[in-house]
Order: C-alpha cells, then sequence, then structure tokens
C-alpha cells in the first residue's frame, strides 16, 4: 500500500494493522512507543545548547553501554557506515590484519580494510562455531598481524565470539582488536577498556531499540584514532570536534533520530545493563530450548549460541518462502537465510525491546505455522519449555 495516497483515516487504520505485527527479526527490532513519540518532537537546531546537551548526554550513555571512558563518535549512517569508519580509523594501508570470519558479514569488515591498502587474510570458522583462545593464539603467535577483526556475534547465523577472551590474547601480542558489535551492543556485556577492544561498532537499529539510522563507533580509553584525510565525511579529527560539542559543526547530525536514541537509552539505564543482559540471556535460552523441543536443529553450537538472535535449520520438506508466508499471515515477521544459507535456515531475533510475552508469542505462531505445513508436532512443545525456562529465572 502507498502511503503517499492514503487519507487520515486510512493511515489510521493502515497504522494499527501495522502495529499488530510482532518485529522478530535480527534487526531492525521493536521500537518502544515512548521512544517513537519522542522521535516525533519538534527538530531542533542542531548547534543550539538544548540539542547540544542531548547529544551530550547520549554519548555519556553510549559510553556506560561499550564499557569505555574513550571517545564515541555518533553520526547519520548504517551499521556499514560505522564499519567503514571504525577501520579507517583504526587501521594504515600497508599493515596486516586477520579477519576472523563466523558467518555472512565477516566479509564487510575484510572489504573495508582492503579498500584502505590493508593486507587482508580470512580465516573462517567452520559453521556454527566461533573462535576460542587457542585459535586465536595460534594465529597471532606468528607475528605476522597489526590487528584482528571479528563480530561480537554474527548475525547471519546468531554465532557469538568471546571477545573478552580473544582480546585478552591479542593484547598479549600487542595486535589492535576491532570488533564488529552491530548485533551485540546494547544486549550482550562489552567492557572495552577492561578487556582491551580498541575499537567498537554498533548501529541504532538492533539492541539499543532505536530505528535505523545511526552510525556508532567507540573507541577505548587511551586508543587514539587515525585521521582519514583521503574520504571527506569520515574525517575523524573533525567528527571527533562535533562530538565535543555539536556547535563545532561538521556534518548535521540526524537531530529526531539522536532524540530516538536518547529516549531508548534511557530506558535502558533505567532497566540496568546488568538485568537487560540477563533478560537476553533468559530469552535466548527459552528461545532455543523452544526450538531444539520441536525437533528443530540450532546453527550456532554451544557455547557460541548468541543471546540476541537464534537460527535454526529448516525441517526436511518446509520451505522458506511458505514457512514465512505463514507466519506473516499470522502477525509474526522472521528472518531467512543470507548467502549459501539462504533457504535453508530461519532466524528469530530476540533482542532490544521484547518481552516475555512476544517470545511466546512467536513460539506459537511458529508451531502453528509448521503445523499447518505438515510438520508433525506436539501442540504446545515450545511452549511449555520456553515458558519453564522464563518463570524458573522470573519472567
Amino acid at each position: 500500500m502507498d502511503f503517499m495516497f492514503l487519507n487520515l483515516d486510512e493511515f489510521i487504520i493502515y497504522g494499527e494493522i501495522l502495529s499488530r505485527f510482532l518485529l522478530m527479526i535480527p534487526g531492525p527490532s521493536i521500537v518502544n512507543y515512548e521512544t517513537l513519540l519522542d522521535m516525533a518532537k519538534p527538530t531542533l537546531s542542531h548547534v543550539s545548547a538544548e540539542f547540544d546537551q542531548i547529544h551530550r548526554e547520549t554519548l555519556e550513555m553510549l559510553k556506560k553501554v561499550f564499557g569505555t571512558s574513550g571517545s564515541v563518535i555518533l553520526i547519520p549512517g548504517s551499521g556499514t557506515a560505522g564499519i567503514e569508519l571504525g577501520v579507517r580509523s583504526s587501521l594504515k594501508p600497508g599493515e596486516k590484519a586477520v579477519v576472523l570470519k563466523t558467518g555472512f558479514f565477516g566479509d564487510y569488515l575484510a572489504e573495508a580494510a582492503r579498500r584502505i591498502g590493508v593486507k587482508v587474510d580470512v580465516i573462517e570458522s567452520p559453521l556454527g562455531k566461533g573462535f576460542g583462545e587457542e585459535n586465536v593464539k595460534e594465529l597471532l603467535s606468528r607475528g605476522e598481524y597489526d590487528a584482528v577483526l571479528l563480530q561480537h556475534v554474527e548475525t547471519s547465523v546468531a554465532v557469538y565470539n568471546p571477545v573478552d577472551k580473544i582480546a585478552k590474547v591479542a593484547k598479549k601480542y600487542g595486535v589492535k582488536v576491532i570488533v564488529d558489535g552491530i548485533a551485540s551492543i546494547g544486549g550482550m556485556e562489552m567492557k572495552m577498556d577492561e578487556w582491551g577492544v580498541d575499537v567498537c561498532i554498533t548501529g541504532s537499529q538492533k539492541s539499543l531499540a532505536t530505528p535505523p539510522g545511526l552510525a556508532i563507533v567507540a573507541y577505548r580509553s587511551g586508543f587514539i584514532p587515525l585521521t582519514d584525510n583521503e574520504t571527506l565525511y569520515f574525517n575523524v579529527s573533525k567528527l571527533l570536534s562535533e562530538m565535543e560539542s555539536t556547535r563545532n559543526y561538521y556534518i548535521t547530525p540526524a537531530v529526531n533520530m539522536v532524540y530516538a536514541l536518547y529516549s531508548s537509552l534511557n530506558r535502558i539505564m533505567k532497566e540496568g545493563l546488568e538485568a537487560r543482559y540477563k533478560r537476553h540471556e533468559v530469552f535466548a535460552k527459552a528461545v532455543q530450548e523452544g526450538l531444539e523441543a520441536l525437533g528443530l536443529k540450532l546453527v550456532a553450537e554451544e557455547p557460541f549460541r548468541a543471546n540476541t538472535v537464534t537460527a535454526a535449520y529448516l525441517p526436511n520438506g518446509i520451505e522458506w518462502v511458505k514457512l514465512y508466508g505463514e507466519m506473516h499471515a499470522r502477525g509474526v515477521e522472521i528472518a531467512g537465510g543470507l548467502g549459501a544459507l539462504r533457504g535453508k535456515i530461519f532466524r528469530i531475533g530476540h533482542m532490544g525491546e521484547v518481552t516475555a510475552h512476544e517470545i511466546i508469542a512467536t513460539l506459537a505462531t511458529l508451531e502453528r505455522s509448521l503445523m499447518k505445513l505438515g510438520y508433525r508436532i506436539e501442540p504446545g512443545s515450545a511452549i511449555k519449555v520456553a515458558q519453564e525456562v522464563l518463570f524458573i529465572h522470573g519472567f
């Protein structure tokens, strides 16, 4: 339906229909209505004292989420823009880096590094597995690399990498650590200063529970970002100056998007980071054990399962297009596979503002959809297991 040709009454009705859809994909994630309303507030001047205060407080809250007292850059853009900025501000042409690839999006890190003249080796883990300390120690002990690039969570396969342990090994060998935290920040713990993560990248649209549109790059305390004079947009020195005060105007901030992020971060602070991470852990366990109760095989293996997204193989005889259609018809949106796994898996996001009720609703809808497609299950088997997990942990 084309929004441009709706009258007011039709727009309200269509909005009500859309609001009944349950968005359970691994980003964009559900956005709280308070955040959406805050986003709709009148636009302030980007160099006003009032907006400068909101922007400054937003950056301070982001530092808490990233676990750094270093600089944070917040710009209009996607997570991919964040990857490019993060890589360009930490690596130099001629340096050599290793990318620890666990899935589809590992190529983004590698390509960003190659484009600035970095020599890149890509080491790919077996499907469903992440990297451990020993893997990284073996790679870095050769003394070949200046940096290691990896994802905290690989969205395409729901694989988690133990960044704390990997960064510890990297620091032992004097190697820079650049982390794609797009699918984890705000839903899984990150302690950049403590762990030794030099650069961490995220976007607004996943566990930070804000609409898409903001790229965020954080730096470890004491890490000095490199100045990139090859691009106009990613001029780090000027961007850092603007982060000190929006009155040091360089690029126009996405004012209303910053309102939304400010609103969501205040909700995150109110919930408490420890409680938020625990909620994500419990919800992940409920989804994963619920899927296994249906006889489905998860893509990620233990101990590499993410707390923000779960991926499972489609049962034999069940086509992704048909499963998506059944779920969508019942008001629940899930995601399919990417790259080589397209048509072979499905993914459920359980990040950000997701509630226990929405976890149960998603699993119940999945049961009915699978049954409609001829998959033989005991109705309620996923629900029973998930309910037990939620109840045991106080939800």
